[in-house]
């Protein structure tokens, strides 16, 4: 049993998970439109690590990361994997004082999490696919303002994730092309049965 406890899984979970699938996005190479947004969130809050994190099946992986190393961790692990369970910014101003994170392993190790905030990347049909989220080494508290502009920046994310799906689309016909038709179908043949639903810019700063 993990030394933590253990994260909410979504009602419509694979639903969730089948619509990351189709965008096509998971472990693909850096992308600077991405890389961008993250640098300014980054900038804009005042924060040493910003993410975009996508929450998997069993793990939590970064489409983009700025103050961080590792490319992906465990779902049981992540901040995001309680994110993604509502529709509010999700904000932890001390780790420590948490009961859900303050024995986990990224706060008491490395990266030595102590502060972090997370807004869900939420689909048109209402799916949280994972997370704008910024996190700090020492305990900190955003701002109303401050969290609007998360929310806000995380929206500017969905976008370009959006924009990715459509591309993977015959404009004329409506479906997939035939590239990310079989992209598609290798993923899901790969997977084997699923388990049904469980129920440079300056700082932001406030005044």
């Amino acid at each position: 049993m993990a030394p933590y406890p253990e994260y909410p899984i979504p009602r419509v979970e694979i639903q969730r998970t089948r619509e990351l699938e189709r965008l096509s996005v998971l472990d693909t190479a850096g992308d600077e439109h991405f890389d961008r947004l993250v640098q300014l969130v980054s900038a804009v809050l005042g924060m040493p690590v910003a993410l975009v994190s996508l929450v998997d099946r069993d793990r939590q992986w970064f489409l983009s990361r700025l103050g961080l190393a590792t490319q992906e961790t465990p779902r049981e692990m992540a901040f995001c994997a309680h994110a993604i369970a509502d529709q509010e910014v999700l904000v932890v101003p001390d780790a420590l004082l948490d009961e859900r994170f303050r024995s986990n392993p990224l706060v008491l190790d490395e990266p030595h999490v102590r502060f972090y905030a997370g807004a869900p990347l939420r689909t048109e049909e209402g799916h949280n696919l994972g997370t704008l989220c910024v996190i700090d080494r020492e305990p900190r508290q955003l701002c109303e303002q401050q969290v609007a502009m998360l929310k806000l920046m995380a929206e500017l994310v969905m976008r370009e994730l959006e924009l990715r799906r459509l591309a993977t689309i015959d404009p004329t016909t409506g479906l997939y092309t035939r590239t990310s038709f079989f992209a598609l179908a290798e993923k899901e043949q790969g997977q084997g049965p699923r388990q049904r639903d469980a129920p440079g810019p300056a700082q932001h700063r406030c005044g």
